[in-house]
């Protein structure tokens, strides 16, 4: 009979210890889990609080005839009936200068001539 408490009893702790784990520690690590998504949720939608104030003030100037007659001049290069636009071209690359100290100028010397 004691022999059957000695082998008893460690089982029992065992399993005891096993429920708390189970009751104790498993539900703390799923609050904490949804309590991070929880978190990048609130980000995310402070985020996206931010972008639709930035497309209803854009909106709200796009709604001037002014700003679509710039956008139209600057971005779509559009000209009233009558106006001519002209587009300025940049100036031409300067051509590069190699230096004498070049190895390959002496090959290109001795091909050249």
């Amino acid at each position: 009979m004691i022999t059957l408490r000695r082998s008893v009893i460690p089982l029992v702790l065992v399993l005891i210890a096993l429920a708390v784990l189970f009751y104790a520690v498993l539900p703390t690590r799923t609050y904490m889990d949804q309590r991070s998504a929880t978190s990048d949720a609130r980000a995310e939608l402070a985020a996206l609080v931010d972008e639709n104030d930035a497309l209803r003030s854009r909106l709200k100037a796009l709604s001037q005839p002014e700003e679509v007659e710039r956008l139209a001049r600057s971005e779509y290069n559009l000209v009233y009936p009558g106006e001519e636009a002209y587009a300025i071209l940049p100036l031409a690359p300067q051509p590069v200068e190699i230096p004498d100290l070049w190895p390959l100028n002496a090959l290109v010397t001795s091909l050249a001539g």
